[in-house]
């Protein structure tokens, strides 16, 4: 009994290890066989280029309403999303110190208007005293008119009796009363004149008073012209204490209570924020500089924000703003783009992912873009060298490149291809992945790229999208081995290459990655039990 099973427990073991030995090959194969191709159909379709980017929802008019005079808040007319109109008051600060200061100033006014009535009247006394001094002035100088013919005539009678007196025809003594007359007439035109030059003087003397008078009243017009102006100041602070609106819109943002102190020594204090119009919204997108140079005034765009995920909506770019913005040497630019907001489902301050359409194709022949990577291991043009991107083409016009330039775009386009491998399956998401991984690797590159080669590379890099396309090779999987088809392509969206001319057919097998066999399990066999 003992050598029975003995002999069976070694036929079981005979058994197994011929089971195990034959097995050994059949793995062997399996594991051995190589790789296996995965390919893809060449079809037709519409192609999207778009370019991914962020941005934020911003009303198309904001308007920050802030307050010129410091003061404390006693009263507040609006809250948040109150809809006002223009000059309706927001809010009011407290007046108690301006209203004191505009009676003070209402009192110096009045007092410089009856100051203007005083020297107005001074100054009509001295016009009438110029005025007497004029007469008088005048009455002098009949006076000396008078006194001067008197004169004369004495002059002749004294030398007509000394003519007679010297003929012996008059007496001595009429000739001597000439005389004296003569002398007397010239005494009173001597004091005639005196009279007349004093009544200019006195006449030059009201002359002046009135001047004085009349400048005095114009003194006076100037200091109560200036009290006006004081009142007016006063009172036009007063009206900017009460703060108004200076839009028809709805408020957005309340920055201010009641009680609160607002100091506008150096700045306007910001109050409120009043958005126009929410029926129309903008959302201000940055995009890379490797990017910029495909956007255009009037291009469609769609998006979607982080509250309606589920939702598309769409909007138009409006202007792309020549300012840049450097941050660790990436250059990007702010792309506004205007959007109706049906629903009001857009809230300004929310987060857009948003797609630029730069261009598209209705049907035209395309490949996915990884039978364009895609290279035979071994072979020139291995997915691994830089020669497998369509970058290459514009690298090329780089021949300056330093070592550490090089190291960092092959680091760059060894990211973009572990990237591009770990692509999520939905269309949508691969397609944003994808212009998001070849946007951070475009900036990657700009980034240690001097400003004259960004300037190269962007210049090549725009010349691609011309008809006559840019070179690349497909691998055609239609015998034992797959053929290389040179063809030349024009379009993509991140997903599928449009070919423009190359020997590719509709229906057509490409090959678009490999994947290695794997031998099934082998079954596990049961070992026999001993006892």
């Amino acid at each position: 009994m003992r050598r029975i099973l003995i002999a069976l427990l070694l036929l079981a073991a005979l058994g197994g290890g011929l089971w195990y030995w034959q097995g050994l090959p059949g793995l062997a194969r399996a594991e051995g066989s190589g790789l296996r191709l995965r390919t893809a159909e060449v079809d037709r379709g519409p192609i999207t280029a778009v370019v991914s980017a962020t941005g934020t929802v911003n009303p198309v008019t904001s308007v920050v309403v802030g307050s010129q005079l410091s003061g404390q808040v006693r009263e507040i007319f609006a809250d948040y999303n109150s809809r006002v109109s223009a000059q309706q008051p927001l809010a009011r600060l407290d007046t108690q110190q301006l209203e004191a200061a505009r009676a003070a100033a209402e009192a110096d006014l009045r007092a410089a208007e009856a100051a203007v009535l005083v020297a107005r009247a001074a100054a009509d006394r001295a016009a009438a005293a110029a005025e007497q001094a004029r007469a008088r002035l005048a009455a002098a100088e009949a006076a000396v008119v008078a006194a001067r013919a008197q004169w004369r005539d004495a002059e002749f009678e004294a030398r007509r009796t000394e003519e007679l007196r010297r003929s012996g025809v008059g007496a001595v003594r009429d000739a001597a009363r000439a005389g004296f007359a003569l002398e007397s007439m010239r005494a009173r035109l001597l004091g005639a004149e005196a009279e007349a030059a004093q009544a200019a003087a006195q006449l030059a003397s009201a002359e002046a008073a009135a001047r004085l008078a009349l400048a005095q009243v114009q003194s006076a017009e100037a200091t109560a012209a200036q009290r006006a102006a004081q009142l007016r100041q006063v009172e036009v602070n007063l009206s900017f204490a009460t703060i108004r609106s200076p839009i028809d819109g709805i408020v957005i943002s309340r920055s201010v209570d009641i009680g609160q102190t607002v100091a506008a020594s150096l700045q306007a204090p910001v109050l409120f924020t009043i958005a126009a119009n929410l029926d129309e919204m903008e959302v201000w997108v940055t995009v890379d500089e490797s990017d910029i140079g495909r956007i255009r005034p009037g291009q469609n765009a769609s998006f979607t924000v982080a509250a309606h995920p589920n939702v598309t909506l769409t909007g138009r770019v409006k202007e792309v703003r020549l300012a840049a913005t450097t941050v660790n040497n990436v250059v990007t630019y702010t792309v506004v783009v205007s959007a109706p907001n049906a629903g009001g489902r857009m809230l300004p301050g929310m987060t857009a992912t948003m797609r630029i359409i730069t261009d598209e194709r209705r049907d035209v022949l395309r490949v996915p873009n990884a039978a364009l990577r895609w290279r035979p291991p071994g072979a020139a043009g291995d997915a691994a060298s830089p020669a497998a991107s369509p970058l290459d083409a514009a690298l090329a016009a780089l021949p300056d490149l330093s070592p550490a330039q090089r190291q960092e775009i092959e680091a760059a386009r060894a990211e973009l291809r572990e990237r591009l491998a770990a692509l999520p399956q939905d269309a949508e998401a691969r397609r944003q992945a994808a212009q998001a991984a070849r946007q951070r690797m475009f900036s990657r590159i700009n980034a240690v790229l001097t400003p004259e080669q960004r300037a190269r590379l962007a210049a090549q890099r725009g010349a691609r999208g011309s008809e006559a396309g840019t070179p690349g090779t497909v691998y055609v999987l239609d015998g034992p081995t797959p053929r290389a088809v040179p063809v030349r392509i024009g379009l993509t969206d991140g997903s599928v290459t449009e070919i423009i001319s190359g020997e590719l057919e509709e229906g057509m097998r490409v090959v678009v990655g490999t994947e290695r066999s794997v031998a099934p399990a082998r079954a596990s066999v049961p070992m026999p039990r001993l006892f």
